[in-house]
């Protein structure tokens, strides 16, 4: 995996949505950044933009099938990820606390905007509803928003995701039926 630095900053109002599509098999985490002055005065230059629907540069972080969209000012705005929850490795994991903060990226990005890295693998601790998308061990980990978190390692490389409260239990009934299907067609 390519070396994708995190810079920590001071925390800032934001909010985590994640949605899971069963039928597509994807799962997709939407950040909002909630402004702290919402009604800022346009200045001539910024109407302009707006009306014309020019919008600064987005960067675009992809392994396998992940892709994780970031603003301009490179903190993550969205990330989504095609996976199977069969293939998920179930796990219990010590839950490490996160510590509130803000977070930037910083890699070598193409001139459009574009870097790729490893494919992650994916963890699903199922009794706290943990979903783990990890690259390498985390030695620290820092909340963007309620219910996802950054894990970095000394170095301050992207190691780990994670979503906080993510429970499929029509998805893990479909798995152990599955499995229990299997046992009962291996006796026969």
């Amino acid at each position: 995996m390519k070396n994708i630095v995190i810079r920590i900053e001071k925390p800032v109002n934001s909010k985590a949505d994640f949605t899971w599509d069963d039928h597509g098999y994807s799962l997709m985490c939407k950040i909002t950044y909630l402004a702290a002055n919402p009604s800022k005065v346009l200045n001539l230059s910024e109407k302009l933009d707006l009306q014309f629907n020019i919008r600064e540069h987005n960067y675009i972080l992809t392994g396998g099938f992940f892709e994780m969209m970031l603003d301009p000012q490179k903190r993550i705005i969205d990330w989504s990820i095609y996976t199977n929850p069969k293939q998920w490795i179930r796990t219990e994991r010590t839950f490490e606390e996160a510590v509130p903060a803000s977070a930037r990226i910083d890699a070598e990005f193409d001139e459009n905007g574009r870097t790729s890295m490893g494919e992650p693998k994916e963890f699903h601790e199922p009794i706290r509803g943990a979903f783990y998308l990890s690259w390498a061990q985390s030695s620290t980990w820092y909340e963007i928003a309620p219910g996802m978190a950054l894990g970095v390692t000394e170095q301050n490389h992207l190691a780990e995701l994670r979503l906080d409260g993510f429970f499929l239990p029509e998805v893990e009934q479909k798995v152990e039926r599955l499995s229990l299907w299997k046992k009962l067609r291996q006796l026969i």
